[in-house]
């Protein structure tokens, strides 16, 4: 593995608050290592220690295998993409994308080349007269983008760069991020709360709360083998239950919830009463009394939300949260309901 970025028992304090408590994680050069936790849990102030905005209280941090610890920003050869764009007003796109590498020195026929190479990258090639108010906000993200490509940094950092969007902007960009990383080998970090863009874009993401990493993996085992309650809850939504454990074999478990009984992958639990994440898109409901090993439930609430329908049902267990994607039939409150569980969204926390 070719190092890109290292941060090793890095800590930040702001008089006695500790921001960032103890944290060490690489990313390896040409990947995408996303920074995800709620408000305050000290992703952003990482990406500004890696930026150079904000200086380290005692650790190391490398980039390239050069310890930048020290360097002040415009040494450490990282450029970043804002939440708010941060584009000039009264620049055309073109000189909005030139204007670090005039500011380097390099005069203006050479950076005006390199700014249009940039601008053909992030598919703007064609809008170098307009001005930043002349584009939409997804158009005015790419300049960000290019504007920092251009100086082509051996690290892009990006901080919440697409929360300033609508829905459908948000999906489409991260999809265009996404591809541009890739095609370019770039080694990127990227920071957001939003679980659904950090699964879309990440190689690995890393889970932060209060100041710690809570779990560092691959997407696909952070939403499907949460290593703790804090990350099964905010990795996506879950309903947490209490069960008890019986182990079957090094590889199986049983988890009985109220009178069902359900067999488990999970190599880690101990035999006992626990509590589970339960997963909404992995509960099938059917009407009518429990038999044949079901979960009894009863409908409490129900709200279409157009592609689907979402229920809160009281069960033994504790109240379940579920989808359903049949909403020509809806359940209504009161009704008794049968319910199975798909063993891929039981998961043990505690």
């Amino acid at each position: 593995m070719t190092e890109g970025v290292a941060f090793r028992d890095i800590v930040k304090r702001y008089g006695d608050t500790v921001a960032v408590n103890g944290v060490s994680f690489t990313v390896e050069a040409g990947s995408l290592v996303t920074l995800l936790g709620p408000s305050g849990c000290g992703k952003t102030t990482i990406l500004r220690m890696l930026a150079g905005l904000e200086n380290v209280t005692s650790g190391t941090i490398s980039i390239a295998g050069r310890n930048v610890t020290t360097l002040s920003a415009s040494e450490r050869d990282v450029s970043m993409v804002f939440q708010s764009y941060a584009l000039f007003p009264h620049m055309n796109v073109l000189e909005n994308v030139c204007y670090g590498l005039r500011r380097s020195g390099i005069t203006k026929a050479p950076a005006a080349e390199r700014a249009r190479e940039a601008l053909r990258q992030v598919g703007l090639d064609g809008y170098d007269r307009r001005q930043p108010s002349e584009l939409s906000g997804g158009q005015q993200q790419r300049v960000a983008v290019a504007r920092a490509l251009v100086l082509r940094p051996q690290v892009l950092l990006f901080d919440e760069p697409l929360s300033n969007l609508d829905a459908r902007l948000r999906r489409q960009m991260r999809e265009e991020i996404r591809d541009l990383q890739q095609r370019l080998g770039l080694t990127a970090v990227y920071v957001t709360h939003d679980q659904q863009e950090a699964l879309a874009v990440s190689d690995r993401i890393i889970v932060m709360s209060r100041g710690r990493i809570e779990q560092d993996g691959l997407p696909r085992d952070l939403y499907e083998r949460p290593a703790t309650s804090f990350v099964a809850n905010f990795m996506g939504e879950s309903s947490q239950a209490r069960a008890t454990v019986k182990r079957l074999d090094g590889e199986r478990i049983v988890v009985r919830l109220g009178d069902a009984a359900f067999t488990v992958d999970d190599s880690r639990a101990a035999d006992g009463e626990t509590t589970v994440a339960i997963r909404p898109e992995t509960v099938a409901i059917q009407r009518g009394p429990a038999s044949d090993g079901a979960l009894a439930g009863t409908i409490t609430k129900a709200a279409y939300v157009g592609t689907h329908m979402e229920y809160t049902i009281d069960t033994a267990a504790g109240a379940l949260f579920a989808v359903c994607p049949r909403v020509d039939r809806p359940l209504a409150p009161g009704e008794a309901v049968a319910l199975t569980l798909a063993p891929r969204g039981i998961i043990v926390v505690a």
